[in-house]
């Protein structure tokens, strides 16, 4: 984390994010900039932070970790001419220390940064009661739940960051006057994105409130609900899922999904507000206001979602480019055989599905739980009717036929049909760039780019220049153990 940026919350901002969410700031700032450390003892300032926290999840997650590994997985691509010619430069990989490899960085460390004031502050709070409940047991309740979403999403923001770039630091500063981080290896970081997470359990097992300010959960008044802490309770074992299934842990991936979201309603978002420009979904901000449009599906991407009739993803993600009414994805690696569509920038695909201001964005959900159940359950078990049960559903939500043991020669092409579908239904979700590092039958090698990907991104100028532990971006000096 660059060490001298802290982020302060700021009155201004949080008051305006979310009209319909009751973040309390007024009469807690003393400056314009910053919460004194006195009134962030308070409850309006826990609420707050709790809102920026998912804000700023929201400015990260969609941003440039999407946006660029979209590009690197060929989902989507950037044909020249359409806009800024920077974009063009990620169809080959080009990352720069002051770019989006930076500001991907400084947007995660923000997330960190929020979770550890909220995870320091709030157990100083002496909430309210209510008539319906114990004012001492709703203290606890109240608490557990702010502080079990603020480890929730701390681990989500390290353990990302652990998968795109390495050895990462997770014990980062409170305060200036703190020593520089250090880093810690890769397999480091993912046991201690868990161990955050076994925390995050623990809290969410002993509370059953439901704060307005959850915008994924939250109810418009304070109330008891089992319901919440069910949801998050699931939605922390997915997480725990995904990244055992990032370290290769099958049999734990297995365990967490298995007990993970189970339906829809259960998936955890990026929530962003159409109303105020501000606060625009990211690839809305793309897709709408950059000239051109320049990012596009790419043919690769395109190719996957024809190659079986009636898969209704195709015209629920994609809508045709100028002057044509079919959806084509741009020739972006110059394939032999292309249609002419295909061939013309501005004929390219744009986006449908994340297309607009207010859309929310998955941060883990229902959908992956069943595909890492589905992989997780093949590695372990083999094909069993389970594993079928769960890609099945991908599948047939999708619009396309069932499969049957029949249809697999081995568990090695069980687990390749998982992994396209996971490629095809997690659109734009950066989870296809972990697994093509990550799983021999679906790698870099189907791409038409094949292994010049980078397997990991660079450190940005942020912590290169603030930061005397950050490794070199050199191979033989950055622990990457895992992927």
């Amino acid at each position: 984390m660059k060490k001298y940026i802290l982020l302060l919350v700021m009155g201004s901002l949080v008051v305006g994010l979310f009209s319909g969410c009751d973040s309390d700031l007024a009469g807690i700032n003393q400056s314009p900039n910053a919460i004194s450390d006195k009134n962030l003892n308070r409850p309006e300032a826990a609420r707050a932070l709790i809102v920026n926290l998912q804000v700023s999840t929201g400015d990260w997650y969609p941003d440039e970790r999407s946006r660029i590994t979209s590009v690197w997985t060929r989902h989507m691509c950037a044909p020249p001419g359409l806009g800024r010619p920077q974009p063009v430069s990620w169809n080959t990989y080009k990352m720069v220390r002051d770019e989006h490899v930076d500001r991907a960085w400084i947007q995660a460390y923000r997330v960190v940064k929020l979770a550890n004031d909220i995870i320091a502050n709030v157990p100083n709070i002496s909430f309210p009661g209510t008539a319906t409940i114990d004012g001492t047991r709703m203290t606890r309740l109240t608490r557990n739940t702010m502080i079990g979403m603020a480890k929730f999403y701390k681990a989500l923001a390290l353990g990302e960051t652990a998968a795109f770039y390495g050895s990462i630091p997770v014990d980062v500063a409170k305060r200036a006057e703190d020593p520089p981080p250090q880093f810690v290896s890769q397999s480091a970081a993912y046991a201690y994105v868990q161990t955050l997470l076994d925390e995050a359990l623990v809290l969410f097992q002993d509370s059953t409130v439901t704060i307005t300010q959850d915008l994924n959960f939250g109810t418009p008044t304070l109330t008891v609900s089992p319901t919440h802490r069910d949801r998050w309770i699931r939605a922390t074992r997915s997480l725990k899922a995904r990244f055992y299934l990032h370290v290769g842990n099958y049999a734990a991936a297995r365990t967490e999904a298995q007990n993970g979201i189970n339906a829809a309603t259960g998936t955890v978002n990026a929530i962003f507000n159409a109303g105020l420009s501000t606060e625009y979904a990211p690839w809305g901000h793309w897709s709408q206001t950059e000239a051109g449009e320049p990012l596009r599906a790419a043919k690769f991407y395109v190719d996957q979602l024809r190659s079986e009739a009636g898969d209704t993803r195709l015209a629920a993600y994609l809508q045709p480019g100028a002057g044509t009414t079919t959806i084509a994805g741009y020739n972006v690696d110059g394939q032999a055989g292309a249609t002419t569509d295909e061939n013309t920038t501005t004929r390219a695909a744009r986006l449908l599905k994340y297309r607009g201001y207010g859309q929310p964005f998955p941060l883990i959900s229902y959908e992956e739980t069943l595909l890492i159940r589905a992989e997780a359950e093949a590695r372990v078990n083999g094909v069993t009717a389970a594993a079928l049960a769960d890609l099945n559903a991908i599948r047939t939500a999708a619009g396309l036929p069932a499969r049957t043991v029949l249809d697999f020669a081995s568990t090695a092409a069980f687990i390749t049909e998982v992994l396209k579908q996971k490629y095809i239904q997690l659109h734009l979700e950066g989870q296809a760039y972990h697994d093509m590092r990550r799983a021999s039958e679906f790698s870099l090698s189907v791409l038409p780019t094949g292994s010049s990907i980078p397997v990991r991104w660079i450190y940005g100028q942020s912590e290169q220049f603030t930061n005397p532990n950050c490794p070199r971006n050199d191979v033989g000096t950055v622990r990457n153990e895992v992927l």
